[in-house]
């Protein structure tokens, strides 16, 4: 019998498809490799933005890292 892993905590290493659907509840995310909680990503009126250190928002334009990526975590 196979021993049961031990539950991941909910908000560290999401894909991105999960981090999509955090984002889509309300949630930010963000990745650990961005190192700073100041950006982070959410949906903003509609659409996939991202907040940076400058403290203004953009329109998200996805990279592949960001679209493969298993490193996010929800703020």
């Amino acid at each position: 019998m196979k021993s049961p892993e031990p539950p991941k905590k909910k908000n560290e290493n999401l894909t991105f498809d999960q981090a999509m659907t955090e984002m889509l509840q309300g949630n930010s995310v963000t990745k650990k490799e961005w190192n700073d909680k100041e950006v982070h990503g959410l949906m903003r009126y509609g659409r996939l933005t991202i907040h940076k250190a400058d403290g203004k928002y953009y329109d998200w334009i996805l990279t592949d890292g960001d679209l493969y990526g298993e490193d996010y975590h929800v703020l």
